[in-house]
């Protein structure tokens, strides 16, 4: 299983890939002081990704539902 470091860095690689994909089509865009990453450009990635999932013939509540789990069980960060 990877580390949270990997996890982290290949998600700042989707998201940047991302961005460089649609970063004109930005409506609006908030990061954290000392941060590069907005909450928006995150939510927009994580939007794509459930419309994929419901291309492919997942519940995209199903698979939120799992990643909180997920979320909970390796980190314990309750949503």
């Amino acid at each position: 299983m990877p580390t949270e470091a990997a996890r982290i860095d290949l998600a700042q690689r989707a998201l940047d890939l991302y961005l460089r994909e649609h970063g004109d089509e930005r409506r609006w865009r908030y990061p954290l002081a000392g941060s590069d990453v907005a909450e928006c450009d995150i939510v927009d990635l994580m939007m794509g990704l459930l419309l994929l999932a419901r291309a492919s013939g997942h519940d995209p509540c199903t698979v939120l539902r799992k990643t909180q789990v997920h979320l909970d069980a390796e980190t314990g960060q309750r949503c």
